[in-house]
């Protein structure tokens, strides 16, 4: 099973119906991991997201980040799944390209929540799994959803908003996050364009003066020949 595969399987598991806790809206759960993402992408085609990272303080934070994400799809099979070359960065930054076979889903959003919970860690501590379990469980049970309107590429098209505050009824360990627990992440999907995923934006901001801040955003620019 590949990474992707297992990471895929961990989220679902996490989300699978409990019929002993009260489930928040399932639209979230269905938008994020059950839909197709992929049908507006052909064999040779690909998406580009611009990723924009900004933090407060060079020193704790490191430093401002723009630079670019790519899907590129090699090849579709009968049930319509799609070969995946997933690309992090460009020049310097560039991580090795990650390969997925017979993908219906973006691994764009995997790949956002695994770097959310590790920018909140670093900033307010914890255990990695525990934070990512948090994560996963609030998008089953208390992300909100809206219905908007969205710009993309000169026209309005219709979207759906998800709004996320994984740890915000933690009352446990909110004392422990430093400030941090109040950390909202928002993602705008749209069954309109390639990939569906229009804009995701994490903003780390702690209620303590002086902590650092952090927010990371990444917008779909477009479609064009795989690279």
């Amino acid at each position: 099973m590949s990474h992707f595969a297992r990471a895929i399987a961990a989220v679902c598991l996490a989300l699978a119906p409990v019929a002993a806790i009260a489930a928040g809206d399932p639209r979230v759960v269905e938008l994020l991991f059950e839909s197709r993402h992929l049908d507006l992408i052909d064999k040779g085609a690909g998406v580009t997201y611009r990723f924009e990272k900004k933090g407060s303080n060079e020193q704790l934070v490191g430093k401002n980040l723009t630079d670019e994400l790519r899907l590129n799809v090699s090849s579709v099979n009968g049930k319509g799944e799609r070969d995946v070359v997933f690309h992090v960065f460009t020049g310097e930054q560039a991580r090795d390209p990650q390969n997925w076979p017979d993908l219906t889903i973006n691994p764009l959003f995997v790949w956002y929540l695994d770097r959310a919970v590790t920018n909140f860690r670093y900033l307010a501590g914890g255990d990695a799994r525990y934070l990512k379990r948090k994560f996963q469980l609030a998008l089953r049970d208390s992300a909100k959803i809206q219905d908007i309107k969205y710009e993309f590429d000169g026209k309005t098209i219709d979207a759906q908003k998800v709004t996320i505050r994984p740890y915000a009824d933690d009352v446990r360990n909110k004392d422990k996050m430093q400030g941090f627990e109040n950390t909202e992440f928002t993602v705008v999907v749209s069954k309109e364009v390639p990939g569906f995923f229009v804009d995701l934006t994490s903003s780390f901001v702690s209620t303590q003066a002086a902590a650092p801040s952090i927010e990371e955003k990444i917008t779909l620019v477009g479609m064009g020949e795989a690279k």
